[in-house]
């Protein structure tokens, strides 16, 4: 449950010298670099220095936002978000880095986790199954599969976080598997990051996980192949697929629980492949292959149809 505090105003002390003087100029009249994050994060109310809010992003990084919109300003609330940092500014707080909103919005209400577990019975409330993960965590799932009702099995999983669920269990933090698997059967990732274009091998879309990961979907849905687009997702490795770019783990995209194209500062950039389909007065459809994964063909009027980014890399 969340909660809401009177909002406290934060106080910059803006540093003295040639920084006031020319601001962010550079001393050659040119603006420095600015420094810009992007991901998803937790409002924080901080009970020190008078009171003030903070993002707390999911990779642990504490940010102090210099100008929190008054309706974000809600402990737990939880955000998407990109800010420039403010690095020549020194705050009061002595809290987190601070930033300089760019865009903000609330969001990302399902979290995803991935995780290898035992599968442990609780003897409470008429008796149910948990998963205890490796390093502790405990999870209730609401729909694990009665194959994997027993007690210590070892089990791999992603699922998706139930944030608002209450259960008359009182145990673990209620999630949705999404897919499971006997331990060392499989990998699955759980991961926020940026779409992001490739202009390698005629051109494909990867994705850069917030710690820096590469990863090349396979199954990428045609929604969610905008350059620049933040979102999270949940996929299995996979292992035994040898791609020809040559970029990136291979992954199976299992669900896209959020994605903002607009939250990266930037207009996104479409398919290249549909948006030259298109623009030759010709029609665009996305199309499943046997094994899941989806490409783009480009239909003339006569009815024929070609792979579309063949067509692209002929007529470009």
């Amino acid at each position: 449950m969340t909660r809401a505090h009177p909002s406290y105003p934060v106080i910059f002390l803006t540093l003295i010298g040639a920084i006031i003087a020319c601001g962010c100029m550079a001393a050659g009249g040119e603006e420095e670099p600015t420094d810009r994050i992007a991901g998803n994060g937790t409002v924080t109310y901080v009970d020190l220095e008078g009171g003030f809010y903070g993002i707390v992003a999911d990779d642990g990084e504490r940010y102090l936002p210099a100008d929190l919109p008054a309706e974000y300003r809600e402990d737990g609330l939880r955000v998407t978000f990109t800010a420039d940092i403010a690095s020549e500014t020194v705050t009061i707080q002595q809290w987190g880095t601070p930033v300089e909103i760019v865009n903000i919005e609330k969001g990302d209400t399902r979290r995803t986790v991935a995780a290898n577990a035992t599968v442990t019975y609780i003897d409470l409330e008429g008796g149910f199954y948990g998963l205890v993960t490796d390093d502790g965590r405990q999870f209730l799932p609401g729909n694990l599969n009665e194959t994997w009702q027993v007690d210590g099995a070892n089990v791999t999983f992603v699922a998706a976080v139930q944030e608002e669920t209450l259960t008359i269990q009182q145990w673990g933090t209620p999630v949705e598997i999404l897919a499971v698997d006997g331990a060392g059967n499989a990998t699955y990732v759980a991961e926020t990051g940026t779409v992001t274009y490739v202009d390698l091998e005629g051109g494909f879309y990867g994705i850069v996980a917030d710690d820096g990961e590469r990863y090349l979907p396979l199954n990428l849905n045609e929604t969610y192949r905008v350059d620049g687009m933040l979102l999270a997702f949940a996929g299995k490795i996979a292992r035994d697929t040898v791609t020809f770019q040559q970029w990136g783990t291979p992954v199976e995209i299992i669900a896209v629980p959020w994605a903002c194209s607009s939250c990266g500062g930037g207009v996104g950039i479409a398919d290249p492949a549909a948006v030259w389909c298109i623009e030759q007065g010709h029609t665009y459809e996305t199309r499943t292959n046997p094994d899941g994964s989806e490409y783009g063909v480009c239909i003339f009027a006569n009815g024929t149809a070609v792979d579309a980014w063949d067509y692209y890399r002929q007529t470009h």
